[in-house]
């Protein structure tokens, strides 16, 4: 992998104890040029997302910073850790 424009994450962090899952989060965040789609629960990573989108049934709930979707999706409040 040389220089990829995107990567894709699917809660790879989801084993890893805080410790940890802040480091790596931190470290490929910073460190990345690329675009990130990030499947994840974990508020630490919502609250660095450019973007949100919520699916609720295979359709988009709500979309927005973690400000906007916490006031407009029920499934956002659900699954949020």
């Amino acid at each position: 992998m040389r220089d990829p424009q995107l990567l894709v994450f699917d809660d790879i962090s989801s084993a890893l104890d805080i410790k940890t899952e802040t480091l790596l989060w931190t470290r490929l965040i910073a460190n990345n040029k690329a675009s990130c789609v990030i499947v994840s629960n974990k508020r630490m990573i919502l609250e660095k997302a450019d973007q949100i989108i919520v699916l609720k049934d295979g359709v988009i709930e709500a979309q927005g910073i973690l400000d906007e979707v916490l006031q407009t999706s029920s499934e956002i409040k659900y699954i949020i850790d």
